[in-house]
């Protein structure tokens, strides 16, 4: 991944900012999970609770380990091979954000892929200690948050580096009325504060150079 990130950088053809984010109108996903079908949107509480069930407690990365531990990480995953979008206009939309984001994070002149990694559900009490994204895929820069509206609380997302940092809510999801987004580089320090309420419904995608 470092040689990957200083390809990324040395790439950069004007100053950009390391973590961006922002609120976009609803374009429904049609995300269906597999052994519980169409998730409706906003999320609900029983549905959530559904979606939980066919989870699993996330592991976090400590040197060449992968290690579920509660106490570091709590918050529940399931693989994208088991996630299907029957909106096609999914797709465009995801691609849209990611042509932004080459302007934001000032790689311009280069092509950024978006790859599915994870579905992840916050629930009360969910967080993530300060960490760094480990290497998921050959030249892999970058993290992309998007998250689908479902009513919370709490889970501020705190991204460091050089100290400068940014602290985003997710408001338009946590209204449950937008979809929101967030990236950046793989190399930032990152974490979730605990969510206070409600339920967080989370996509997360690789960003390749």
């Amino acid at each position: 991944m470092q040689e990957a990130l200083i390809r990324a950088h040395a790439a950069v053809d004007r100053p950009g900012d390391f973590c961006t984010a922002g609120d976009l109108p609803l374009t429904m996903p049609g995300l269906v999970v597999e052994g519980l079908g169409t998730l409706r949107l906003p999320l609900g509480k029983t549905q959530a609770r559904k979606l939980i069930g066919c989870c699993r407690q996330a592991p976090y990365g400590k040197g060449t380990h992968t290690l579920v531990d509660t106490a570091v990480r709590r918050v529940w995953e399931l693989d994208a091979q088991h996630l299907e979008f029957t909106n096609p206009k999914w797709e465009l939309l995801i691609n849209s954000i990611v042509e932004e984001l080459r302007q934001r994070l000032g790689l311009e002149a280069h092509k950024l892929t978006a790859h599915l990694y994870k579905l992840l559900v916050y629930e009360k009490g969910s967080f993530f200690l300060p960490h760094r994204d480990g290497e998921k895929l050959d030249r892999m820069v970058a993290t992309l948050v998007v998250v689908l509206p479902s009513v919370h609380e709490g889970g501020e997302l705190i991204v460091s580096h050089a100290g400068h940092q940014y602290e985003i809510s997710f408001a338009g999801a946590a209204s449950g009325h937008e979809l929101s987004y967030a990236a950046f580089y793989a190399d930032c320090e990152h974490e979730v504060r605990p969510l206070e309420s409600g339920y967080r419904l989370c996509l997360t995608y690789n960003l390749v150079l």
